[in-house]
């Protein structure tokens, strides 16, 4: 099977796009790691409390932007059964932070915030910055929303510490998801290499010099005979 054309097509088409890009591997790396749940969760201890985050679930929109969504578990013991929240974040295509909401599900009661909604889409972004606006529009985003989810949270009059906090854990991830999202204006460019770098070509080999054997071929030269010299006139055998 020849690979040359193969490889010059990876070379030459380019690997990414413009768009709304998430970067789930430093997400739970700033939760101390997926490895937990068959690497697909992180477990860590926020205000006391333990917490359990699942990677997040990546949709794209029909116009262009993202839909993020992601589950955080309220782990509360062997003998207590958990907790579930869900934390939901929409992007625009040019990476501005459209909306966010979350809900809390305590045994058979599930208490959800309103639906925040930004103050309206900002200029495209350069590559690689961080999206949603400002950092004042995101936080005070997550403001509006964590606020309203913990005062109808305590309607509920929870009094485990773990619920109560659960608004913040939330927060927490949010503000962590947020610095993980990018908006990528500019794919990079990949470059057209002549060549087959999966197998390269041998070097041809080189004849020998004109007017030489080449050994490779014909093997060893033939050896000269050694020819005596003629005796000269008055040479005698000495007895």
């Amino acid at each position: 099977m020849n690979l040359r054309p193969l490889a010059l097509l990876f070379l030459t088409v380019s690997v990414a796009s413009a768009g709304v890009e998430v970067d789930i591997e430093k997400f739970g790396s700033s939760l101390g790691g997926w490895n937990k749940e068959k690497k697909k969760a992180a477990e860590y201890k926020f205000s006391e409390v333990y917490y359990r985050t699942y990677k997040p679930e990546v949709t794209a929109a029909p116009d262009g932007g993202v839909f993020i969504s992601v589950r955080v578990d309220h782990l509360r013991g062997m003998f207590s059964s958990d907790d579930h929240a869900s934390l939901e974040m929409s992007f625009a295509p040019d990476g501005t932070l459209l909306s966010s909401q979350a809900a809390i599900s305590i045994q058979s009661r599930r208490i959800s915030s309103d639906m925040f909604r930004s103050g309206g889409s900002s200029a495209a972004k350069a590559a690689g910055e961080f999206v949603g606006g400002t950092a004042e529009k995101a936080a005070k985003l997550s403001s509006n929303v964590f606020a309203n989810l913990a005062g109808k949270l305590l309607r509920e009059n929870v009094t485990e510490p773990g619920r109560i906090a659960y608004p913040a854990a939330l927060r927490h991830n949010y503000n962590l998801l947020y610095q993980c999202v990018k908006f990528v204006k500019d794919p990079p460019k990949a470059l057209v290499v002549e060549g087959d770098p999966i197998r390269p070509k041998p070097p041809e080999p080189q004849g020998a010099p004109e007017n030489m054997f080449d050994l490779r071929t014909f093997g060893e030269a033939p050896k000269e005979e050694k020819k005596e010299e003629p005796k000269k006139e008055g040479d005698t055998a000495k007895p």
